[in-house]
């Protein structure tokens, strides 16, 4: 049940993230003080952002409802978020922090990758 409303979770939040960003990439970068500067730009958020976090969202829900997909579900967390955290660690790096607003969702990503492999390791593997 806990595996369950944590993907809920995620896909609910990467999901609306998704069509937020399909939508209108500047509504987000907006809390951050950031803003797209030109129609390459604006492409590649609708993109990533938009495309890939909506149809990684599916692939989290698919976890939720389907109980033979939870274990690959929440394997997919753990990949997504990780690469998630790892980007920002290598921007932190390279160029320095970002400001404030930005560095929950570090934060986040590393929570949401350690629950994930918890609840990954936990839950029974789907018999074939």
């Amino acid at each position: 049940m806990i595996a369950r409303l944590f993907l809920g979770f995620i896909a609910l939040s990467i999901g609306m993230i998704g069509v937020l960003y399909l939508y209108d990439p500047n509504l987000l970068l907006a809390r951050y003080d950031l803003a797209t500067g030109s129609a390459g730009m604006d492409n590649m958020l609708r993109s990533t952002y938009g495309g890939l976090f909506l149809a990684s969202s599916l692939i989290f829900a698919l976890g939720v409802f389907v109980a033979e997909r939870r274990r690959d579900a929440l394997a997919f967390v753990a990949i997504f978020m990780t690469g998630a955290a790892l980007g920002r660690i290598v921007s932190i790096i390279a160029v320095g922090s970002p400001p404030a607003t930005i560095m929950p969702l570090l934060y986040f990503e590393i929570v949401a990758t350690v629950i994930a492999v918890v609840l990954y390791l936990r839950a029974p593997q789907a018999h074939k």
